[in-house]
């Protein structure tokens, strides 16, 4: 796994010269703008006949496009046919269009300047990757190692200004974005252990945890280091920090420490890693089969701030082994789910934030490391374990490299989707029917695992803070302890199963099913039918549960409608003490009975 000269040398595009493809990127983010915006009831365009819509504000501007409605009830909108009454110098994009409609986005001043500068930020990433990317084919796609394919991703898709990274400027967008592909080299804090939640407070096994990680050589040297600043491991526990992260907030906010030797800083010390989609969880190119890590990045992207909180850590471990014993135990799980267990994590708490009540969530979250099994090296040799946002990637061609697997595979696309839900949607839906477990599967949480480019299993991860619990007790359960029942988020049965329905249906397939119908791959309506039959057979062949399918119905007639986009518009930038939590919109018609 190493970054050779050709790859690197696509970093040649320069998101700061004018370019031909401006343009083209503004409409792009225009029309994604348009399409959420209207799934979210925020902007109401009147159908006029046709594919025809026009959008008249307040602001007294209007805006016509051509657009087609998918199944969810969302717009496709034709990016060339965007136009704007009156006309302007100045390229049409999603910047103008958000001064045009500041009334109907129902943004104060002080944050549509603040989202102007998100969807800025967003913009120039877009530029940078369609400027990277350009001509590139499926086949050269699908030929990069996952983590390079990974880079290239486009971010979450309901998220409208998805690289808004608050916080980072040019230069750290340089060194630190996946899609820069830049290595980047962990530095290593010791930190007092009193000051420490750990996962594993055992030093012997953290010795040896970390040997493994690093390597003998290189865990020779932090240890010399560290007893060379007058630290030892049963004072201190080593904890790798991001070096943005020590540059900007670290050195900062935590002088006090740092003077009283409850923090030193050790060095560069585990050679190179690469930034995945998430900006914060790093994986090793001169090590693939040692742990990614996942460390604090104090800056805003995709409405949260992007730290490392502390209320997990001590049970994160125990947590992944009880989900990955339910796994191992299960006929239906065990041989298509792996479990990316967390292997350890620290934390460290404030000495002064933490006297306090109630500060924003931000403050909290500033130091921490959770590591965690790489994906690649889980899922064994002679298979890719790719992010679920990979299947929607669009190729030159504008066709989802879901399609090109499938062809690659030598199977009909309706062939390769129904193996697709068999090893993705109904392992969910098992977990939440049978254990009443509830994960957050958008398309970096969830990767698919593929052989011979045929989807064979799925590897879970993110497991702190995105399983939920249902507010019941099960048999299934008999094993989990009450330190771990107090951890997880109880919900109701009908509002945990949103956790398929929206968090995957709506997140992911929504905007799979309506690309691969825009390509002209598959229609959304067989699309939904080959889903539909999938859990059938499923729900058909285990009687047993029928009344858990039930009470986790996923055929009823409508889905809340859940907003993310118009959460912000409502509450600004200002910080709290919780991240936000989404809006709801009129319901959708369920097109699993479609």
């Amino acid at each position: 796994m190493i970054l050779d000269k050709q790859y690197c040398s696509t970093m040649v595009a320069d998101a700061t010269s004018p370019s031909f493809l401006w343009p083209k990127v503004c409409r792009a983010a225009l029309a994604k703008l348009l399409s959420e915006l209207t799934y979210e009831e925020v902007l109401d365009p009147t159908f006029t006949g046709g594919e025809s819509f026009e959008l008249r504000l307040a602001s007294g501007v209007l805006y016509t496009f051509q657009a087609q409605t998918m199944i969810w009830g969302n717009l496709w909108v034709d990016t060339a046919s965007i136009t704007r009454a009156p006309a302007s110098t100045l390229p049409l994009s999603p910047l103008q269009f958000s001064v045009d409609a500041q009334a109907e986005l129902g943004m104060k001043p002080e944050t549509l300047a603040t989202f102007l500068r998100e969807m800025s930020n967003t913009l120039r990433q877009d530029l940078f990757l369609a400027q990277s990317c350009e001509g590139y084919d499926a086949d050269t796609l699908l030929q990069m190692q996952p983590y390079e394919l990974h880079a290239l991703l486009e971010g979450h898709p309901k998220a409208v200004a998805n690289k808004g990274r608050l916080g980072w400027g040019a230069e750290d967008v340089a060194r630190f974005a996946p899609e820069s592909r830049q290595p980047i080299e962990l530095l290593w804090l010791a930190a007092r252990r009193e000051h420490c939640e750990i996962s594993d407070s055992d030093i012997h096994a953290e010795k040896s945890f970390l040997k493994d990680t690093l390597g003998a050589t290189e865990m020779t040297h932090l240890m010399d280091t560290l007893k060379n600043k007058g630290g030892t491991l049963e004072s201190y526990c080593l904890v790798p920090v991001h070096p943005w992260q020590w540059d900007h907030v670290l050195q900062q906010t935590y002088i006090n420490d740092l003077q009283t030797a409850d923090l030193i800083m050790l060095g560069s010390f585990g050679g190179r890693y690469v930034s995945g989609p998430s900006l914060r969880t790093l994986t090793s190119l001169d090590r693939p089969e040692s742990p990614d890590v996942k460390v604090a990045l104090t800056i805003l992207n995709t409405s949260a701030w992007r730290g490392i909180p502390g209320k997990y850590i001590a049970h994160g471990s125990d947590l992944s082994e009880w989900l990955d014993g339910i796994v191992q135990a299960d006929d239906h799980l065990k041989n298509k789910v792996s479990i990316l267990k967390e292997l350890r994590g620290v934390w460290y708490r404030h000495p002064f934030y933490q006297q306090l009540r109630d500060i924003p969530y931000q403050h909290d979250e500033t130091l921490g490391v959770i590591w965690r099994e790489p994906a690649d090296y889980k899922v064994g040799p002679n298979r890719r374990a790719y992010l679920y946002a990979v299947l929607l990637h669009k190729d030159g061609s504008g066709v989802p490299l879901a399609a090109h697997l499938a062809q690659k595979a030598d199977l009909n696309l309706t062939d390769w989707l129904q193996k697709l839900f068999e090893v993705t949607v109904v392992p969910l839906y098992h977990m939440l029917c049978v254990y009443g477990l509830g994960f957050i599967a958008h398309g970096q949480n969830i990767t698919v695992v593929l052989e011979d480019s045929v989807p064979v299993g799925m590897a879970i991860k993110d497991l702190q803070g995105d399983v939920d619990l249902v507010n019941e007790i099960y048999p299934e359960q008999c094993d989990l302890t009450d330190e771990l029942r107090a951890l997880l988020p109880a919900k109701p049965p009908a509002y945990i199963v949103h956790d398929i329905q929206t968090a995957h249906f709506v997140t992911v397939l929504r905007f799979l099913s309506s690309s691969l119908a825009q390509a002209g791959q598959m229609t959304e309506t067989c699309f939904y039918q080959i889903l539909a039959d999938t859990l059938k057979s499923y729900t058909a062949a285990n009687p047993e549960y029928s009344a858990r399918f039930k009470t986790f119905e996923l055929f009823a007639p409508t889905i809340p409608r859940v907003c993310i986009n118009k959460v912000r518009f409502e509450i600004g930038y200002g910080d709290s003490a919780e991240r936000p939590l989404p809006a709801l919109g009129m319901d959708l018609i369920n097109p699993l009975l479609c």
